[in-house]
């Protein structure tokens, strides 16, 4: 099942109502798992990237519509414009770049959302094994509303290629484009891409795969690593 276009009418003001910081708070940090959203609905950032002296964070292919749509952040300010789209019908394209505006830089970090030391670079399956722990930290629908269930959750690794990966965990609409990291060694695995329900697996494409194909159509970028 698609995590796409997920939060929408009622239910995305309640989660984002539940969210929003007070009009008191400085500018939020644009980071690997924070709030992000387009017209297309609301999902998670992943990583930062570089990439021709530009500065891209990175989403699911299925939260945004077209290259050039301004994405907002929580407090409902602009940051930028999706610069590359894959495919969101096949999880190992399931990813964008959004190309974040000069004014914005300043507010990026590469560390993800209440873990400073992630990332130190991308996994390989080399360095994976079944029952492994992943982190997470997401927007998801039910865990959005406290820092602990936005960035404490943890899911247990599966099964990963150069390309894809799968995990079970505590993952939910609205997690969609968020990073996933490779706890023991503090790399980042993957994205959010495809929501299971039942007795199965989520799955998306490893960060890995997603530098090599983003090079393969002209876009090469660099994972940024704190």
């Amino acid at each position: 099942m698609h995590l796409r276009r997920t939060l929408i009418g009622a239910v995305v003001a309640i989660a984002v109502a539940a969210a929003l910081p007070t009009s008191a708070s400085a500018a939020v940090t644009l980071q690997p798992g924070a709030y992000h959203e387009t017209d297309a609905g609301s999902c998670t950032l992943n990583f930062a990237y570089t990439g021709s002296g530009k500065t891209y964070l990175g989403t699911a292919a299925h939260c945004v519509s077209s290259i050039g749509q301004r994405v907002r952040d929580i407090e409902g300010t602009d940051f930028g414009s999706v610069a590359f789209i894959g495919d969101e019908d096949t999880t190992e394209w399931d990813f964008a770049f959004i190309e974040v505006d000069a004014e914005d830089l300043g507010r990026v970090s590469p560390a993800v959302k209440g873990h400073p030391a992630f990332p130190t670079g991308s996994t390989t399956a080399a360095e994976t094994l079944t029952g492994d722990s992943i982190q997470l930290s997401g927007y998801g629908l039910g865990y959005d509303t406290t820092p602990a269930t936005q960035e404490q959750r943890k899911a247990i690794m599966g099964y990963d290629d150069a390309e894809l990966y799968t995990v079970t965990g505590p993952i939910h609409w609205g997690d969609s484009g968020g990073p996933l990291v490779h706890i023991a060694t503090g790399k980042a695995l993957g994205i959010v891409s495809r929501l299971c329900a039942g007795t199965c697996s989520e799955e998306g494409p490893t960060v890995q795969g997603i530098l090599a194909k983003a090079a393969s159509r002209g876009f090469p970028v660099t994972l940024r690593t704190v």
